[in-house]
């Protein structure tokens, strides 16, 4: 399986001749570099503009878009199961609800936090735990912070950790740089050449490790 990051919380992965991307943005809203991909599924956490640039995924293989669902969703034999979560501490009060998942490819097992607000609690453990990768944000200002964050990955403790939603060189979003978070963890830290991993089910760390993507 094949993950790719193209900044904020846009990731694409490929498996086979399946192609999932989650969360596109157009990039020039973000003062990034578009990234466009002929994806099977699009799946929109939040209805926020960036995350919700469907244009820059649809095309001729895209099947269906997948929004606004919570419980299970199955699509080629993939198991996707969505629940509602705040983007802020009060309840989404300030920035609304958001629908982290969880999706299970080859007996590897990922959850994707979105743009999550709320402090870490046991229903948050229930529902995800066991994690292999995790997909959590950690620039705070409009998500949880790299300290929450920290706290989230203590409890889930998940075997690979992609960090997600935080300042990116040129960007005009105001979210904290990665240095914050990565100061902060003795987890092992592998920052990546690229802006892709491959992940295979045999080769999952028994320890927690932080893969930092490099942002192409």
């Amino acid at each position: 399986m094949k993950i790719k990051w193209c900044g904020n919380s846009y990731y694409i992965i490929e498996k086979d001749n399946v192609t999932i991307a989650i969360d596109p943005h157009d990039g020039y809203s973000l003062n990034l570099k578009p990234c466009y991909v002929d994806a099977d599924y699009i799946i929109i956490t939040h209805n926020h503009y960036d995350h919700n640039a469907v244009e820059m995924s649809y095309g001729n293989k895209t099947k269906e878009i997948i929004r606004d669902i919570v419980g299970e969703k199955r699509i080629d034999n993939i198991r996707i199961e969505f629940y509602e979560m705040a983007h802020d501490k009060n309840g989404g009060k300030i920035f609304g609800k958001v629908k982290a998942f969880s999706l299970i490819i080859d007996g590897i097992k990922i959850v994707n936090l979105s743009d999550i607000g709320e402090k870490f609690n046991e229903f948050i453990k229930e529902v995800f735990s066991p994690v292999d990768i995790l997909m959590i944000p950690v620039g705070g200002v409009t998500t949880i912070n790299y300290l929450e964050a920290i706290e989230y990955i203590e409890n889930l403790k998940p075997k690979i950790v992609l960090p997600m939603h935080y300042w990116i060189k040129g960007s005009t979003l105001p979210y904290d740089s990665i240095d914050k978070f990565v100061n902060s963890i003795n987890y092992k830290k592998i920052f990546m050449n690229s802006n892709e991993v491959n992940i295979d089910l045999n080769t999952l760390p028994n320890d927690i490790q932080v893969f930092i993507l490099k942002y192409n």
